[in-house]
């Protein structure tokens, strides 16, 4: 991938508020924790249709007790659609406030449950830690889906970021486990790979690169999660791209900008899934930076983006 040109290759409603992005300090973890603060959306009141609860989660045999945030469309019965959610964050930031609006938009539009996950963050908390929240929150819905009011056989594991990240690992450790998978993985621009391997994340090493995120970022979010493993024999479920078997997992939606630099770790993950026989769906919008999901406010390809993504949990919550 060569140097990005915003001017020519991002969205024009994208260029005109390229000024409200963040402004990273790779000096530490501390300094990108703050240069992503210093932009961070305020938190947004509830939509007056959603019930929005905050919970604890409890652990599992000495595991420990896991917040959430969930999101319910008001006067709406279970047993619901639902989706399980992790925010992104490159595995070191994120909260639960960040995503609130969209995800009380997907409750309205799809009248499903949506449970977003406040899963611990490296490098206090290096993998396995916040894979283990997913999985102790994924497995007590799926034990005791009444207690809940959500349907086992519509859930959802899904996030945007590093969070995508997290949702294709836990389905790589059910699967290990021999544990039901999810109807559906939702992906998200996911970050997947540790290993600087293709075009478009090395692009971001060029001097003249007039990108997003940069390397040393990445280099340093990605050492944070995989803390004493990092250099060393890395597990599929801490980067899934190393996994050299994909077969078995659930179908799987993939959506990216193609002005991102996890563009090709993800088109060659999308095709991996496929070749080894699960149902894959991938979209890639011309334009899009990374957080264009997220983006605010939306331009033409962002909003197909979230229209998108909303039409795959559609078809799955469709099922029931």
């Amino acid at each position: 991938m060569p140097a990005i040109d915003v001017n020519r290759r991002v969205e024009p409603g994208t260029v005109a508020n390229l000024h409200r992005l963040a402004r990273w300090d790779v000096t530490s973890i501390a300094t990108i924790r703050a240069s992503y603060a210093a932009v961070r959306p305020a938190p947004v009141p509830a939509d007056p249709r959603v019930m929005r609860s905050d919970e604890v989660i409890s652990g599992a045999a000495g595991s420990p007790d896991v917040p959430v945030r969930w999101y319910r469309p008001r006067g709406v019965g279970g047993p619901l659609p639902c989706l399980v959610y992790f925010h992104g964050g490159a595995y070191i930031m994120g909260t639960l406030d960040e995503n609130d609006d969209r995800l009380d938009k997907m409750v309205i539009e799809l009248g499903c449950a949506v449970v977003s996950v406040d899963w611990r963050l490296a490098p206090e908390h290096p993998y396995p830690e916040g894979l283990d929240d997913a999985e102790t929150v994924w497995r007590r819905l799926v034990d005791d889906p009444d207690a809940f009011g959500v349907d086992p056989s519509r859930l959802v594991a899904g996030g945007a970021s590093a969070g995508a990240g997290l949702a294709a690992a836990l389905c790589l450790r059910l699967r290990e486990a021999g544990f039901p998978q999810p109807a559906l993985q939702l992906l998200v621009y996911p970050m997947l790979d540790d290993r600087e391997l293709t075009p478009s994340i090395r692009a971001i090493a060029d001097p003249g690169h007039r990108g997003l995120w940069p390397l040393e970022a990445q280099r340093m979010c990605w050492h944070a999660y995989l803390g004493s493993l990092a250099g060393g024999d890395i597990p599929p479920t801490a980067a899934p791209a190393r996994a050299t078997d994909l077969s078995g997992l659930a179908p799987a939606f993939l959506a990216i900008g193609d002005v991102d630099a996890y563009l090709d770790e993800n088109l060659q993950y999308a095709a991996r899934l496929s070749r080894s026989g699960v149902p894959t769906e991938l979209h890639v919008y011309p334009g899009v930076i990374h957080g264009g999901f997220l983006a605010r406010p939306n331009t033409p390809r962002t909003a197909q983006f979230l229209d998108d993504v909303n039409a795959a949990l559609a078809t799955v919550f469709g099922a029931g």
